[in-house]
């Protein structure tokens, strides 16, 4: 258990400009004390500032932060395994809004995200989590046939490019 703000999406992190390291966490209104890997999922997954999140440099920053204080982060199977729990379980929530997503018009923005969602977190599960990362990269696959507009490639978005409403 560790204290976390609870929501450390992209949108919720301060950055000076000129490259300075020094960030600041803003948005505490979810703040608490919960899983560790909770506050770490934001760098696997696609949150709502669209980040690309392929750069491994957060995540390493955080588990090497983390380890400093929970030495269970250095393992890499009990790492993997509960980081692709946590990942697992943002999906699962976030495929809930499911009935809401249906019934947007076609090219709204969450749709592609929540596919986005479900196969960045199947990738992250791969290797600890076999059976439930195909599971969501299936739902992925389904969801992009139902709705052909969230058939694009997110990955290829500038980091931050705004959603449309």
């Amino acid at each position: 258990m560790a204290l976390g703000n609870g929501d450390a999406e992209t949108n919720n992190v301060l950055v000076r400009a000129g490259g300075d390291p020094d960030a600041r966490l803003i948005d505490f209104e979810f703040a608490g004390y919960g899983h560790a890997l909770h506050d770490a999922v934001p760098l696997h997954l696609p949150g709502p500032g669209w980040l690309t999140v392929a750069a491994p440099g957060p995540a390493a920053e955080y588990r090497r932060a983390l380890a400093r204080g929970v030495p269970e982060a250095e393992d890499d199977r009990r790492y993997g395994l509960g980081l692709a729990a946590a990942c697992l379980w943002y999906a699962l929530v976030r495929v809930e809004r499911l009935p809401a997503l249906a019934a947007r018009p076609p090219g709204d923005d969450s749709r592609a995200q929540l596919v986005s969602i479900l196969e960045a977190a199947a990738g992250v599960a791969h290797g600890a989590l076999p059976h439930l990362a195909g599971w969501a990269r299936r739902t992925a696959e389904l969801l992009r046939r139902r709705w052909p507009d969230a058939d694009r490639d997110l990955g290829a978005l500038p980091p931050y490019t705004p959603r449309r409403h």
